[in-house]
């Protein structure tokens, strides 16, 4: 059985996940620009993967996907599969959009 953490843990996780939300932008934004369309993506991935990590971390501790129960593996590798294909795919897109000419206009 799992133990309870103490209020003093929970404090502190909570202090790392706000110092954590103050200063991600910050460090993204001078590291790359405003202009930059990869800010926008590390900025939406980044706290994406922050909540579903938390998300999965609930999943796992609550008992709701226990990998070797049935078929709980198999969704588990489907929700992990699924953040990677849709960040893939995004930068993908990016990369496309940077790369290939528009003419427009026309």
């Amino acid at each position: 059985m799992r133990s309870v953490p103490k209020k003093w843990e929970v404090g502190i996780a909570a202090l790392a996940f706000l110092a954590f939300i103050y200063g991600f932008p910050r460090l993204i934004i001078a590291w790359l620009g405003e202009e930059s369309p990869w800010t926008s993506y590390l900025y939406q991935y980044g706290f994406g993967l922050v909540v579903f990590l938390i998300g999965i971390r609930l999943i796992i501790n609550t008992g709701a996907c226990r990998p070797g129960r049935g078929r709980d593996t198999f969704w588990f590798r489907i929700l992990l599969a699924g953040f990677v294909l849709y960040a893939v795919t995004h930068a993908i897109w990016i990369i496309l959009a940077l790369r290939i000419p528009v003419k427009g206009g026309m």
